[in-house]
C-alpha cells in the first residue's frame, strides 16, 4: 500500500484550521461547490462521501485550501479542507501531494476524541484494501493535514466523468464504549446442560482389531443446545428437533455424518463464538460442508474465505475446486478458480478437460476476463451505457458481499444472485 504522511499540527479547542502557525499568513480557505452523502459504516463510526466538483479548476497553489460544505456528526459540524496544490508541512512530503484534513466548524466546546480515516474513491469502486497499491489512507487523531497522492495521479485515476473528486472520510469515536452484553450472555449458554432442551449425539464408527479380527466399534459425543436459539440460527437443526421423538431431549438426536469437533465449532458459532483462523484453515471443507448442510450461512462464507486463501489452485485441482464451488454455491472460490483459469489460460487449455463443467459458468469466466482487463487498464473500449451496472458486473465477490451486507441483504448466492439483489435495491 502507498504510505501517506500527516502534518504534525495538533488541534486544540479553539483552533481548528488544521494548519501550523507558519500558515497564518496564508489566504483563508475558500468554500467551493461540494456534494456530501452519508454512507453505511460500522458501529461507533460515521462515513461521509465528500465530492469536490471541477477538481481540475481548483487552485494549484501550495498551502492554499478550499473547504467543503458542512456535515453534522457526533454533535458537531465538520468540513473537509482540501489543499489541491499541496501542503508544505508533511513530515516526509511526497512531491506535489494533495493534502486533506477535517475541520470542526463550530469552534465552541471541547474537541471530541475522534479518529479520522480518509479514502480516495472513484465511482462505485471504493479503494478499501490496505494492500492495494492504488489505496491511499491516513489515520489521524486530530485534524492533522494528510498527504493523499499527487495532483496528476488524482486527475488520471480518481476523477469521475464530470471531473469531480470524491473523498470518503470515516469519523470514529476514539473512546471506550462498553459492548452490549447479550453476545457474552448467549455464549455462556453454549453447552449449558441445566437450561438446554435438546441433545445432539454425534456418533462415529471406528474399525478396531482384536486378536486378528476386525470389528466396528461406535463412539459418541453429546452436545446440549436450546431449541429457541436454533430456530433463529439454523432452521435445519431446528427441523431435526421437530421431527425427533420428544423433541430431542430425553431421546438424543443422532447425527453420524459430521465429526464431533466440527459440530462443536458449528454450535459454538451459532451461540456467537468466533472460530479460530487456524481451525478454519485446517478443516475448511468439513466446516463448509457442515455449515452448508445446516444453513449457517455466515460460517460457510467465512470458512470459504480461509479455504480460498489457504488453497493453492493448480491444473491438477482446478476442476475439482470449480465443481465443489458450484455444488456448494461458493462464489468466492469460483471467482478464484476463474481468475486462475484466465491468468493461466494456455497451460489450462493444454492440461485440463472441461467435460464435467456445467454450462452456466461462462458468465463467471467473462467476469474474470473483465477484471483482468480492468486491472491492466486495457479495457477502455466498451461504451458506458450504465456505469453502475458495469461496475457490478466486473466487481469482485468480496466487494459485492460487502455492499449487500451494508444494506442488510442476504450475502449468500452466486454472482448473478448478488448482482440482481444489488440492482433491485439501487
Amino acid at each position: 500500500a502507498n504510505n501517506v504522511s500527516c502534518g504534525n499540527t495538533m488541534a486544540d479547542d479553539n483552533s481548528m484550521s488544521g494548519r501550523s502557525s507558519s500558515s497564518e499568513d496564508e489566504d483563508q480557505p475558500t468554500s467551493v461547490r461540494t456534494k456530501i452523502k452519508k454512507e453505511p459504516c460500522q458501529p461507533k463510526a460515521r462515513k461521509f462521501s465528500v465530492t469536490f466538483e471541477n477538481f481540475r479548476d481548483l487552485p494549484a497553489v501550495k498551502n492554499r485550501g478550499v473547504q467543503s460544505s458542512k456535515f453534522a456528526c457526533f454533535g458537531h459540524d465538520w468540513r473537509l479542507q482540501l489543499f489541491p496544490g499541496g501542503y508544505s508541512d508533511y513530515p516526509t512530503p511526497p512531491k506535489g501531494a494533495v493534502g486533506v484534513c477535517v475541520e470542526r466548524s463550530n469552534q465552541t466546546g471541547k474537541w471530541p476524541n475522534v479518529k479520522f480515516l480518509f479514502e480516495l474513491t472513484h465511482g462505485n469502486i471504493s479503494l478499501q484494501t490496505s494492500g492495494d497499491p492504488s489505496s491511499y489512507k491516513c489515520y489521524s487523531n486530530t485534524s492533522n493535514i494528510c498527504a493523499l497522492t499527487t495532483r496528476p495521479d488524482i486527475k488520471h485515476r480518481f476523477l469521475d466523468d464530470k471531473r469531480a473528486l470524491t473523498i470518503s472520510v470515516v469519523l470514529e469515536i476514539n473512546e471506550f464504549v462498553p459492548k452490549n452484553p447479550l453476545a457474552a450472555t448467549m455464549l455462556k449458554l453454549f453447552g449449558d446442560e441445566e437450561s438446554s432442551d435438546v441433545i445432539f449425539e454425534i456418533t462415529k464408527k471406528e474399525e478396531k482389531t482384536k486378536k486378528r479380527r476386525r470389528e466396528m466399534a461406535s463412539s459418541s459425543v453429546q452436545f446440549h443446545a436450546h431449541r429457541f436459539i436454533l430456530e433463529h440460527t439454523s432452521s435445519e437443526l431446528a427441523a431435526l428437533c421437530e421431527s425427533s421423538p420428544e423433541g430431542g431431549m430425553n431421546s438424543p438426536i443422532i447425527i453420524n455424518d459430521i465429526k464431533a469437533e466440527v459440530f462443536r465449532g458449528l454450535l459454538y458459532y451459532i451461540y456467537g463464538g468466533e472460530i479460530r483462523q487456524e481451525s478454519l484453515m485446517a478443516s475448511g471443507k468439513e466446516v463448509i460442508d457442515a455449515a452448508d448442510k445446516y444453513g449457517v450461512v455466515n460460517l460457510k462464507l467465512e470458512a470459504e474465505v480461509w479455504y480460498v486463501h489457504s488453497t493453492r489452485i493448480t491444473t491438477d485441482n482446478v476442476i475439482d475446486n470449480l465443481l465443489y464451488a458450484d455444488a456448494k454455491n461458493l462464489a468466492l472460490l469460483k471467482e478464484a478458480v476463474m481468475d486462475y483459469i484466465v491468468k493461466n489460460k494456455k497451460k489450462v487449455m493444454k492440461r485440463v478437460s472441461f467435460k464435467e463443467v456445467p454450462g452456466d459458468i461462462y458468465k463467471d469466466l467473462l467476469a474474470a476476463v473483465s477484471r483482468v482487463l480492468e486491472d491492466s487498464d486495457e479495457d477502455n473500449s466498451d461504451e458506458e451505457e450504465d456505469e453502475e451496472k458495469d461496475d457490478y458486473a466486473s466487481m469482485g465477490i468480496g466487494a459485492l458481499r460487502q455492499k449487500l451486507d451494508q444494506r442488510g441483504i442476504d450475502i449468500d448466492g452466486s454472482r448473478d444472485t448478488l448482482i440482481a439483489a444489488l440492482k433491485k435495491q439501487s
